[in-house]
C-alpha cells in the first residue's frame, strides 16, 4: 500500500528489468515529487536490451519521447485481403517501430545511479509495495497470438518504404487465423513476419515456409539474405496477475491489448497513470483493487465479444479487420488501436460490423454464459 502523503519515506520494489519495470523505474525518476521515493529493481535486466525486438505503435498523446527514439515511421499502412487492398493514411498518428535496444537502453541510462538494482534477487515478502511485471496466468487454452520473422536484405529494390503492411492475410489459412506483417525499413530491407492467432504455436518451419512463400509469390527481391530473426507469443486473453498481494504492471497489469496484442503504448499509458496517482492522490492507498486501469472497461467489453466473433468464426476474421480499415481514416484508427477512441469512432466500428455475429456473441457472452473463449 502507498500513500503519498508520505513519499520521502516510502519505499518500494519492482520486480522485472523489462519495458514495463524499467519504464515505471524511468519515470519515477524523471517526476520530481517521486524522484525521492527509495525503489530497488529487482531480477536481470531483459534480453531484449540487448537482442532487438521490433516494438510497435502509433504516435498518440503521451509518447512523444518514445516516437522521437522510433526508428522508423510510417503515414500509411495497409491491411490486405484476398479480396481487397485498404490503405489508410495518418497526418497526426504516424505508426512507429521503436528498437527494444533504443528504449530499454534509454530507461537504464536515466536510472543509472538513482535506482538500485539487484538482478539476482526477489523481493523479501513484507510492508513495503511491490510492482509486479512478471509474465502474467494466461488460462490454458487461450487464444495465442505467436509470430517469428526475418529482418532481410533483398537483393534489388521492391518495397515501399512509405507503406507499413499491417496485415496480409494472402497466406495459409489452414491451421488458424494466419497474416504477415510487413515493415519496409528503405526499397531493400523489411521486417516480415508471419503472425498467427490460434490456442496453439506452430513448429518454426511453419512460419519460415510461410514467408518465404509470400515474398517469392508477392514481392519482386530477386533472393534475400535474412539478417536478424525475432520471434513471440502473446495471450489474446484477460489474464490473471500472477501475484494478487503486488500491484500489477506490464503484461501482467493487463497492458496487453485482448483483441490486438499491442501493449506498448498501453504499458507507458499504465505508467504514467500510476506516476499521477502517487503525486496527485494525496493520502488515498495505492493498492492491488484500486490500480489504474491500462484500457477502459468499454474497449475490454468490445474486445470480448470480438474475440468470441473471430474464435468461433476464424474464416471472417480477415473481412472484419477490413471493415474495421474501411469504417475509420487513419488517425481515427490509430486512437481506436491505442485506446483513445471517442463516441464517434465508436459509433463507425459498431455500426460497420455485421450486426447478426455480432448480437449472438453478445447473446452467449452475457446471456446465457456458455463462451469458452470469454474464459480465456
Amino acid at each position: 500500500m502507498i500513500r503519498t502523503a508520505s513519499l520521502e519515506q516510502t519505499e518500494l520494489a519492482i520486480i522485472g528489468a523489462g519495458c514495463a519495470g524499467l519504464s515505471l523505474a524511468r519515470q519515477l525518476v524523471r517526476t520530481e515529487k517521486t524522484s525521492i521515493i527509495k525503489a530497488c529493481l529487482y531480477g536481470p535486466v531483459s534480453p531484449a536490451a540487448t537482442n532487438r525486438h521490433s516494438w510497435g505503435f502509433w504516435a498518440t498523446q503521451g509518447l512523444k519521447e518514445q516516437t522521437e527514439l522510433s526508428r522508423q515511421r510510417w503515414h500509411k499502412w495497409q491491411i490486405i485481403t484476398a479480396e481487397r487492398k485498404v490503405t489508410q493514411t495518418a497526418d497526426s498518428h504516424p505508426y512507429c517501430r521503436l528498437d527494444s535496444r533504443d528504449w530499454l537502453t534509454h530507461c537504464l541510462n536515466i536510472i543509472d545511479g538513482n535506482i538500485q538494482q539487484k538482478p539476482d534477487n526477489l523481493p523479501t515478502p513484507g510492508a513495503q509495495p511491490v510492482f509486479d511485471s512478471r509474465p502474467p496466468n494466461v488460462p490454458e487454452g487461450a487464444l495465442l497470438q505467436h509470430f517469428k520473422g526475418v529482418e532481410i536484405k533483398a537483393a534489388q529494390p521492391c518495397f515501399s518504404p512509405d507503406t507499413a503492411i499491417l496485415m496480409d492475410f494472402r497466406c495459409d489459412q489452414s491451421r488458424g487465423i494466419h497474416f504477415i506483417y510487413l515493415l519496409p525499413y528503405s526499397p531493400t530491407e523489411a521486417l516480415v513476419e508471419s503472425t498467427m492467432l490460434s490456442p496453439k504455436r506452430q513448429n518454426d518451419d511453419f512460419y519460415a515456409e510461410a514467408i518465404k512463400t509470400y515474398l517469392e509469390t508477392y514481392w519482386a527481391t530477386g533472393g534475400w539474405q535474412v539478417k536478424h530473426t525475432e520471434q513471440g507469443c502473446i495471450p489474446m486473453a484477460f489474464v490473471q496477475p500472477v501475484n494478487l498481494d503486488y500491484l500489477p504492471i506490464g503484461a501482467n497489469g493487463g497492458c496487453v491489448r485482448p483483441s490486438s496484442g499491442y501493449a506498448f503504448a498501453f504499458i507507458q499509458k499504465h505508467t504514467d497513470a500510476i506516476i499521477d496517482r502517487l503525486v496527485l492522490s494525496g493520502t488515498d492507498p495505492l493498492t492491488p483493487a484500486t490500480m489504474p486501469r491500462p484500457i477502459s472497461r468499454f474497449d475490454l467489453f468490445l474486445d470480448r465479444i470480438f474475440l468470441h466473433v473471430i474464435r468461433h468464426h476464424p474464416e471472417k476474421a480477415a473481412e472484419l479487420f477490413a471493415q474495421i480499415a474501411l469504417a475509420l481514416n487513419g488517425d481515427e484508427f490509430a486512437r481506436f488501436m491505442s485506446g483513445l477512441a471517442d463516441f464517434k469512432i465508436y459509433a463507425k466500428l459498431i455500426t460497420a460490423m455485421p450486426a447478426g455475429l455480432f448480437l449472438h456473441a453478445l447473446w452467449n457472452i452475457h446471456v446465457t454464459n456458455r463462451d469458452n473463449a470469454d474464459k480465456k
